[in-house]
C-alpha cells in the first residue's frame, strides 16, 4: 500500500508545480507537456509518462537528446509516436514506461523539443515542466515476528506445456504397436507390408503387344527381332496364365502341353500359326510378306482375347512346382531382344 506523502514533501510538490506552471514551457506556437498517472508509486512499480507536443502543421518538431534513463528512473519502454491533425494543428503523443528501484523523491527532468519557425534558421526550443515523483517502500510492521519468505506460487500446466509429452506418448505407443504388428506377421510367416495383387496375365500381355506394335520393328527391317519379341510375349503370357514353362520349350512341346491341347481348335490355330512363322523367320531365314507380319500380330491379340476368360490360379504369383515366379520381362517393353536368348527360348 502506498503511504501518503509527508507535509514537507507535499509542500515541495506544490511549490514545483506552482513555479513551473508559471514558467513558459513552450516556444512560439509550440507546446510540450508531460504528465503521469500518479506522483506516488511503490519501488519497482511501472509508471506511464505521457508526453504531448502541439504545434502548427508547418513545423517539424523532434525531441532533443532522448536519454536511456532519467535522473533516478529507468526507461523501460517507449511507445511509437502517434500524430493527428486538427484544424491546422498537429498533436503528437507518446507514452514512456518508467520505474525506480530506489525509494525517495525523484524529479522527472524537463524534456526538450526543438523546431524552426518558417523563414527562420535559428532553432527554437520548448520543454516540459519537471515532475516530482515519490517512490515508497513497502510498509513494515516491526511489532510482528519475522516470518519466512513465501515459496514461489505454482502455476497450472498449459496445453502448450503438455503437448510435447502427449506427442511423445502417442509416438511411443505407435512404435510399440508397429513392433507387435511386425512380430505377429513374422510369426505367421507373412510379409510386414502386404504385396499388391498381381496384374492379370492378359492385361500385361495386351500392354506388351501394344508397345511392340507401336515400335514398328518389321517396318524398319527388324524382321527377326519383331517375331522373337512377339513370340516371347505370348510364351510369357502362357507361363503366367497356364503355368507352362513356355519360354524354355520349343513350339511342338508348347502345343503338346495339356493346358494348351485342351483349348478349342480356333485358339490353338492362332497360337500355332504365329509360333510356326516365327520359327521359320528365326531359323530358316524366311522373309514373310507384310500381310503375314500383321497376321501374326492379330493372331497374338486373338489368342490372348480368347483365353482371357479362363480363370487364373489365385496363387499364380507364388512359387509352385514346375513353374517359376515370373517378373515382367524388360525385353518385352520395346527393347531389342538378345538374339541368343530369343533363339534359345524357341
Amino acid at each position: 500500500m502506498v503511504r501518503p506523502a509527508s507535509p514537507i514533501l507535499r509542500f515541495v510538490l506544490i511549490l514545483y508545480l506552482f513555479v513551473f506552471s508559471q514558467s513558459p514551457t513552450l516556444g512560439q506556437n509550440v507546446t510540450v507537456t508531460a504528465r503521469v498517472d500518479s506522483n506516488n508509486i511503490l519501488i519497482g512499480d511501472f509508471l506511464p509518462l505521457h508526453l504531448e507536443v502541439r504545434h502548427p502543421a508547418d513545423r517539424n518538431v523532434s525531441f532533443v537528446g532522448v536519454p536511456d534513463s532519467l535522473a533516478g528512473f529507468e526507461i523501460l519502454r517507449r511507445d511509437t509516436l502517434v500524430a493527428k491533425s486538427t484544424g491546422g494543428e498537429v498533436i503528437e503523443t507518446t507514452t514512456w514506461t518508467i520505474t525506480s528501484y530506489d525509494s525517495g523523491m525523484f524529479i522527472v527532468p524537463p524534456l526538450r523539443v526543438q523546431y524552426r519557425n518558417p523563414g527562420e534558421t535559428a532553432l527554437q526550443f520548448a520543454e516540459t515542466a519537471p515532475i516530482p515523483i515519490f517512490v515508497h517502500t513497502l510498509p513494515v510492521d516491526t511489532s510482528q515476528a519475522i516470518k519466512d519468505i513465501k515459496p514461489p506460487m505454482g502455476l497450472g500446466l498449459s496445453f502448450a506445456e503438455i503437448l510435447p509429452y502427449l506427442v511423445g506418448v502417442i509416438v511411443a505407443g505407435g512404435i510399440v504397436w508397429l513392433v507387435m504388428y511386425y512380430l505377429k506377421k513374422r510369426k505367421r510367416g507373412e510379409k510386414f507390408i502386404p504385396e499388391a495383387p498381381p496384374r492379370p496375365a492378359q492385361e500385361l500381355a495386351m500392354e506388351e503387344l501394344r508397345s511392340l506394335e507401336s515400335e514398328k520393328y518389321w517396318q524398319r527391317g527388324k524382321i527377326k527381332e519383331y517375331h522373337s519379341l512377339l513370340t516371347d510375349i505370348i510364351r510369357l503370357y502362357i507361363e503366367r496364365k497356364f503355368h507352362v514353362m513356355a519360354l524354355e520349350m520349343i513350339t511342338d512341346d508348347i502345343l503338346d502341353a495339356p493346358q494348351i491341347k485342351n483349348l478349342d481348335a480356333e485358339t490353338k490355330a492362332f497360337l500355332k500359326g504365329l509360333l510356326t512363322l516365327a520359327d521359320l523367320v528365326k531359323f530358316a531365314k524366311f522373309q514373310p510378306l507384310p500381310e503375314e507380319h500383321e497376321t501374326s500380330m492379330k493372331s497374338a491379340y486373338r489368342f490372348v482375347e480368347l483365353t482371357a476368360g479362363i480363370g487364373e490360379n489365385p496363387s499364380s504369383s507364388t512359387q509352385q512346382p514346375g513353374s517359376r515366379n515370373l517378373q515382367p520381362d524388360s525385353r518385352l517393353t520395346g527393347q531389342v531382344a538378345n538374339p541368343v536368348s530369343v533363339e534359345a527360348g524357341a
